[in-house]
Order: C-alpha cells, then structure tokens, then sequence
C-alpha cells in the first residue's frame, strides 16, 4: 500500500488504494530516480474498472519510455497513445537535482502542491479535460526549488481539506501521510498519492 525510497537528493513515498468493492484500482503510477533527476507520473483513469486501468497503465508506461523527454513531449506521447482508449486524467513531474529545478504539467484532476521553507506555495493550475481528448496547448510551469522543500501529488480520491496546512506543519513526509491515514478506509474512489521531500 505505502511504499518509501530515499536517495541523497530525494525522500519520498508512494500511496495507493482502490475503491472498495472493485477488482480493479484505475489509478497508475510510476517513479524514477537517479542522481540527476526525479519522474513521476500520476494517472487516473476515467470511470472505474479494467478499462479505467488499462488507460492509466498506457500513461505510465509511456512515461517510463520516454522520460529524457521534454514534459510537453511526454504529454504528445501519451496522447497518440490513448487513441481509442477510455482515457484518462494524469500529472506528470520532472526534478532537476543539479539545476533545482521542477517541470510540472496536469490534465484534468491530478494535483500537485509544493511547499518551499521559505513559506511560499505553488500549485500548478491544471489543463482542462483529459487525454486523449483534444489537442490543446498544456500548462506546464519549471519553477525553482529549495532544500527541503516537500510536495505532493495526487489524484481526487484524496479528499483531505488541509494538505497545505500538512505539508507546511509537518517535518517529515511519514507524518504527513498518517494524516491521511482516515481517508484510507471507507473509500468511494480509487486513490493515489506521492509525497516527496528534496535535499
């Protein structure tokens, strides 16, 4: 369910749960990392089920072969691959260790929220729709970092009203998803979390 990885640059846990009562969770995700870099993509299929499934998989494994792409070219990838799939809502996020840099870019209902020590937030407003859907132009920001920054991303199952508020108050990613621990059971959506510190 809950999944922890730290490098010297990164910290960070991965969290997912289907619906109650279906065979099938329709959110993917996947996560890599190097010395240089963190990739990270959240996918949310549409509706429920396998075809749901099949849709947010297509986006991950999409991702993962074309990761030293640009995130615009990432999103172009994941939309010729979706063609005559149900398709899916999906957020995808690029760290850049040596140059501190984050690359962010959404369709419909994935999102993602940083926190710098500073005191500041940034939350990426995402592109309408989903993928397939239409070409369109997407929003996608490169904003910088600082050390110890911490973000999320998520999908909407995660209902929780105070996740600023977490991300600001807790020092640690693992007291951050314990809070989310209560929106964990009783689940009438599928959902997916990544929350990650930077060093």
């Amino acid at each position: 369910m809950i999944q922890y990885q730290e490098t010297e640059h990164i910290q960070f846990l991965t969290c997912q749960v289907g619906k109650v009562g279906s065979a099938y969770c329709g959110d993917s995700f996947f996560t890599c990392t190097d010395e240089h870099r963190f990739v990270c993509v959240v996918a949310d299929g549409l509706g429920s089920g396998q075809a749901a499934r099949e849709s947010s998989e297509i986006i991950c494994q999409t991702v993962k072969q074309y990761q030293q792409e640009t995130v615009h070219e990432i999103f172009k990838q994941c939309h010729k691959k979706l063609k005559g799939k149900r398709g899916a809502t999906v957020g995808i996020l690029k760290v850049d260790f040596v140059d501190k840099t984050i690359t962010y870019g959404s369709v419909g209902n994935v999102r993602f929220i940083l926190y710098l020590p500073s005191g500041e937030y940034i939350y990426p407003i995402p592109t309408a729709g989903y993928l397939p859907g239409k070409m369109k132009k997407y929003h996608i920001r490169t904003f910088s970092y600082e050390k110890g920054s911490k973000f999320i991303i998520h999908t909407d199952g995660l209902y929780a009203s105070n996740i600023k508020t977490a991300l600001k108050d807790h020092s640690s990613i693992h007291e951050i998803a314990k809070g989310f621990n209560k929106f964990l059971s009783d689940r009438t959506d599928d959902l997916t979390y990544i929350i990650g510190q930077l060093f």
